[in-house]
């Protein structure tokens, strides 16, 4: 009996990935949003592998769930605000949006840390956005901690995401050249 209570108190992890089914909603939000999802199953976040069922505030305060851009080819870029590499990724992302908007494209940035190493909040979003003149690109906090097992600890961490929300590409030298490089191959 002792046994199956100490092994009943050991946490289990697992992916929350589940199949999407028919009585999905999308979040209400505004950004781009698939009008329905076929049947998947998140995998995780690594080469090949369809992006886990996910979401978290944005800049606005709404929900954003990471399977709404089925039908997308985007970026997630996970960042946090005090890195470095992570803002000067960000100066240049609305530019590298703008080129690709009219091609089904979105670049979803994920903040995983603000500047005190803390979850960041609605008022730290909407710095980000203003600070790097992010005007029509979402801008996410990471209050799942998601993201911390796929970065390692290192910033930025650039995915780019085909329509049927597989990873596609993992930018590891994090300059726009190489995100538009990756981007381009999908669109």
């Amino acid at each position: 009996m002792w046994l199956a209570l100490l092994f009943a108190c050991i946490p289990v992890l697992h992916s929350p990935g589940e199949a999407m089914s028919d009585e999905y909603v999308m979040p209400q939000n505004a950004w781009p949003a698939a009008e329905s999802v076929p049947a998947i199953e998140g995998e995780g976040f690594g080469l090949g592998e369809v992006v886990e069922h996910r979401s978290g505030p944005d800049q606005n305060g709404d929900t954003v769930d990471l399977w709404q851009f089925y039908g997308q080819v985007w970026v997630m870029d996970v960042s946090t605000i005090w890195c470095q590499p992570c803002q000067d990724m960000a100066a240049t992302l609305q530019e590298t949006a703008d080129a690709y908007k009219d091609q089904g494209f979105v670049y979803v940035t994920v903040l995983a840390e603000n500047e005190l190493g803390s979850v960041p909040e609605e008022a730290d979003l909407d710095f980000w956005a203003e600070t790097w003149g992010i005007v029509d690109q979402p801008v996410v906090s990471d209050t799942e901690g998601f993201t911390a097992p796929i970065t390692g600890g290192q910033f930025p961490l650039l995915l780019v995401i085909d329509r049927d929300l597989t990873v596609a590409a993992q930018v590891l030298v994090p300059e726009d050249a190489q995100l538009r490089e990756a981007v381009e191959e999908l669109l």
